[in-house]
């Protein structure tokens, strides 16, 4: 598949299809020079000539991601192997009928027909009956997430249909001719969850199941960090095994493991095994405690990619960083940036974010001391990896070019990271990540409620109900840490928005919507008032940078607090704790002053703000403790334009009061600010 000119972005190779599952060496992806790129017997597909984002499709992951860990235990690995073969053929198939198509719309067409593969698999059904097992079709239903997602997929799939009902003449069409009771099936679900529905923004994660997952994630990452010793020891051993291994024909180059080499390695561990009872006593004490999944070498690999789901739920919830920013960290991202004041620890990625065009940019997110634990155990992983994997140890890459996150699957020989010399590891939140925190995850009737009020009533997605999992993605911790950033009035907008990496103020507003319906989870329970310190002399630190900058700019102020303190500093009347920033910062953890900045200028209420100012920004009008600076308008006005936005789809009633009361207020205060903002105080 290969990319034409704009029109044609995915494309099938001219004579790849010569047989229903093309042979092993066929080439399937080309380079922009038109060499071989991937065969296909690869389960991972190169489109780096075609895409500029979405780069690869891996085909066995797809298939592995949907089956359960209790279904894949039973199934043989030739069954598999031949969904995976069956899937790659599709893809083939289908894309040489439609023509061409766009990279994302293929992975989406993938996705969709990697559930009824998969669920053929599991049951021992042969893989031709994807479309004449209704059962296939409840089985997706019930395994994706929202009502959307289902939507689209059964539309997807009603597009396979309709292509296998006509293509009788096709050798691979005509044996997936869909049955009339699949049909007949097909047609009721996707009444129930039609293709287009109502866009529901990323969920909030609701504050209690938020609060315990961290807290889960916290405590399994500090027990694995405890038996770091016994985990090292057998990377150790393991690393030992694989020298033995290739010792009889190891190149003067790096190498994959060949087959004969693997024999020779697991020779050499069982034998390790046997003679040396520490690693067995090591393997056995690791899976008692719950870090392994079974006393084995492969018990042992199979559970590192859930340690680093952890770790990455932890940075995510801690930054704020989208999921292909966190795959991105370098292996020494974690650094501390010194201020006069004091260090604060920063997590160094790339984003495409940050540029209209999506050139990548090298950037910082400001985040907390407790990530320093998710840094170690993924170290741990990643200097394991590259110790056991390939057929020697690398001992000479610098840290800048080895991933956080290195795939401990593909080791030093996949398909390596635009960002990396190695490739990074597939992080998702699967089944499989959710069973783990199933008791977290579980949802209570006071999540209900909480959500259901912040969605002003609206209603929920089916898949939220008591007694369930929630359904956990990585973009809600995004989301959840803007919106509760927000709530606490310890963060500013302009603070959220340089965090979140966003172009523009109306994405920030936007992601931190109706925060003030939100709950306050720096609350006085025990396992928040670590955070809570941190928070509150954090918040003292900025507050006092923030007041000197303001007073120090010599900037005309507005709004009732603004005046006031133009008037107190041309009077001298300035207080004593505003003398220096030490003393300034005092004041502001004792609860005397404060300041943070806002959509329109800034704050200086001692409480925390309830009115919703910053989203609700009109509240800031009225409100005596408002500072507005020049270039208020500019923000009111985009802010008006926020709303007038958000009336045109479809929100909540009370959002829409909400939204139009707020705009008369911006329009009547437009009037007079100009001549407001020119005036730098009032004498009177």
């Amino acid at each position: 598949m290969m990319r034409e000119s704009t029109a044609f972005e995915v494309k099938s190779i001219e004579d790849t299809l010569s047989a229903a599952i093309p042979s092993p060496n066929s080439v399937v992806t080309i380079n922009k020079d038109g060499n071989p790129l991937s065969i296909f017997s690869d389960d991972i597909w190169d489109y780096s000539a075609t895409s500029r984002t979405l780069k690869t499709i891996n085909f066995r992951n797809k298939i592995q991601k949907i089956i359960s860990f209790e279904e894949l235990d039973h199934i043989s690995d030739f069954t598999l192997d031949k969904a995976v073969e069956f899937t790659k053929a599709f893809a083939l198939h289908w894309i040489n009928r439609i023509g061409s198509c766009s990279m994302s719309k293929l992975n989406g067409d993938v996705v969709a027909i990697s559930y009824l593969i998969s669920y053929c698999a599991s049951k021992d059904l042969p893989l031709n009956n994807i479309f004449s097992t209704p059962e296939a079709l409840d089985f997706l239903v019930n395994n994706v997430s929202t009502e959307k997602q289902a939507g689209l997929l059964l539309g997807k799939i009603q597009r396979f249909t309709d292509t296998a009902s006509v293509l009788s003449n096709s050798l691979f069409w005509s044996e997936l001719a869909p049955s009339v009771d699949y049909l007949n099936k097909l047609k009721r679900v996707r009444k129930s969850f039609p293709e287009t529905t109502d866009c529901l923004q990323t969920l909030l994660i609701p504050s209690n199941i938020y609060q315990d997952l961290l807290k889960s994630v916290i405590n399994d990452l500090e027990l694995f960090l405890e038996n770091r010793e016994k985990i090292q020891f057998i990377f150790s051993m393991r690393t030992f095994a694989r020298d033995k291994g290739v010792s009889l024909d190891k190149g003067l180059t790096p190498e994959r493991i060949t087959r004969k080499q693997s024999a020779r390695i697991q020779f050499y561990w069982m034998k390790i095994l046997q003679e040396n009872r520490e690693v067995s006593k090591a393997l056995k004490h690791l899976f008692d405690v719950g870090i392994i999944e079974s006393e084995s070498w492969s018990g042992l690999a199979n559970s590192l990619t859930r340690w680093q789901t952890r770790c990455a739920i932890l940075i995510a919830a801690f930054t704020g960083m989208r999921i292909n920013e966190i795959l991105a960290i370098p292996l020494n991202g974690l650094k501390e940036l010194n201020t006069e004041r004091e260090s604060i620890p920063v997590i160094w990625s790339t984003t495409t974010k940050l540029e209209s065009n999506g050139t990548p940019r090298f950037t910082k997110w400001i985040t907390s001391s407790i990530v320093q634990i998710a840094f170690d155990v993924l170290r741990i992983i990643a200097k394991g990896v590259l110790a056991w994997s390939g057929d020697r140890e690398d001992l000479y890459s610098k840290e800048q070019e080895i991933p956080l996150f290195l795939s401990v699957e593909h080791g030093k020989h996949g398909k390596p990271h635009p960002s990396f010399a190695y490739t990074v590891a597939a992080i998702n939140i699967g089944k499989s990540e959710k069973s783990i925190f199933k008791k977290e995850l579980k949802i209570s009737e006071q999540d209900i409620a909480e959500i259901s009020w912040f969605l002003y009533g609206d209603k929920l997605p089916n898949s939220i109900q008591i007694g369930k999992s929630w359904p956990l993605g990585f973009h809600q911790f995004r989301r959840s840490m803007a919106v509760y950033a927000a709530a606490s009035g310890y963060v500013s907008y302009p603070a959220l928005k340089t965090q979140l990496k966003h172009i523009s103020m109306v994405m920030t507003t936007y992601y931190s919507d109706s925060n003030s319906r939100a709950i306050n989870i720096l609350g006085d329970d025990l396992e928040v008032k670590a955070l809570r310190a941190e928070w509150v002399d954090a918040k003292a630190r900025i507050e006092a940078d923030e007041l000197h900058l303001l007073l120090d700019s010599n900037q005309p102020l507005a709004g009732s607090a603004g005046k006031k303190l133009m008037a107190q500093k041309v009077k001298s009347e300035l207080p004593k704790f505003l003398d220096n920033r030490k003393n300034t910062k005092k004041a502001v953890k004792n609860g005397r002053i404060r300041y943070r900045p806002t959509l329109v200028g800034g704050c200086m209420s001692i409480k925390p703000c309830n009115k919703g100012a910053g989203v609700l920004a009109s509240a800031c009008i009225s409100c005596e403790n408002a500072v507005f600076l020049p270039g208020s308008r500019a923000a009111l006005e985009q802010t008006k334009d926020f709303y007038e936005a958000q009336l045109v789809t479809n929100t909540p009633k009370r959002a829409r009061e909400e939204y139009e009361s707020n705009i008369k207020k911006i329009n009547s205060f437009l009037k007079n600010l100009v001549e407001t903002t020119e005036t730098p105080y009032d004498n009177q």
